[in-house]
C-alpha cells in the first residue's frame, strides 16, 4: 500500500454558467457564473466541510476558478493553497463553441451525425478527444501521484472529471462508463493501494 493510501480525491464540476453550460457546449468560451451556478456551488460546501485539504487545484477558466473561491471561502481555506493548471481547461468545442446540440446539427449535420455515432474525434476546427484525454489525464495522474499530506480538491469541467475518473479507475469495470457528472456535484476518489470509487456526481 502506498505512503499516501487513505487519501482522496475531490473532483468538483462548476456550477451552471451565464452561458447555460446545461444545455449549450462551452469549452474554452470564458464564460462566468450565473447566479444559480454560485449557489450551487455554495450548496455544495458543506459536503466539504471538515476535509483536511493539502491544495486546491482548478482550471484557469472563469466558472471554475470563481467555483474554488467560493468554495475556498466558505471552507476557510487559506489562498496559498490554490493552484491554477492549464491543463484542467475544458476541451475546444472550436466552431461549435457556444452552440446547443440543435444548432450544431443544424451547422454541421454531416460531423454531427459522425459525433452521434462515436466516430468523430474532433469537433470542427477544435481538440481532439484523444488529445484532450491525454492532457487531462497526465494532470490528473500527476496530482494524484504527488507526497501532499491531505486531501486534494480539483474543481474543473465535465470533461475533466470524467477524463480524470477515467484515468483513477479505468474505463470499465466500474459499471459507470460513460461517468455521468452533473453541474456543482462533487465525485471523491481514494487511494487504497489502488483508486476507489467513493461517490460520483454527489449533489447537495
Amino acid at each position: 500500500m502506498s505512503a499516501a493510501a487513505g487519501r482522496r480525491l475531490w473532483l468538483v464540476r462548476h456550477g451552471e454558467t451565464e452561458g447555460q453550460s446545461s444545455i449549450r457546449y462551452h469549452g474554452r468560451n470564458d464564460v462566468a457564473l450565473s447566479d444559480e451556478g454560485r449557489a450551487q456551488i455554495r450548496a455544495l460546501a458543506p459536503l466539504l466541510a471538515g476535509v483536511e485539504f493539502a491544495h486546491v487545484v482548478h482550471s484557469p477558466l472563469r466558472r471554475a476558478a470563481e467555483s474554488a473561491a467560493i468554495l475556498g471561502e466558505r471552507l476557510g481555506l487559506a489562498t496559498a493553497r490554490f493552484r491554477v493548471d492549464e491543463r484542467l481547461r475544458e476541451i475546444c468545442f472550436g466552431d461549435c463553441e457556444g452552440m446547443t446540440a440543435e444548432e450544431i446539427a443544424a451547422a454541421h449535420p454531416a460531423f454531427w451525425a459522425e459525433h452521434r455515432a462515436g466516430r468523430a474525434d474532433a469537433f470542427p476546427g477544435g481538440e481532439s478527444r484523444a488529445g484532450f484525454a491525454a492532457r487531462v489525464r497526465a494532470a490528473i495522474l500527476e496530482h494524484a501521484s504527488a507526497p501532499w499530506a491531505g486531501d486534494l480538491l480539483v474543481v474543473a469541467h465535465r470533461g475533466i472529471v470524467r477524463h480524470g475518473l477515467h484515468a483513477l479507475l479505468g474505463e470499465s469495470g466500474h459499471g459507470l462508463d460513460p461517468y455521468a457528472v452533473a453541474l456543482g456535484s462533487v465525485s471523491v476518489v481514494r487511494d487504497v493501494g489502488g483508486w476507489r470509487l467513493e461517490a460520483l456526481s454527489l449533489l447537495p
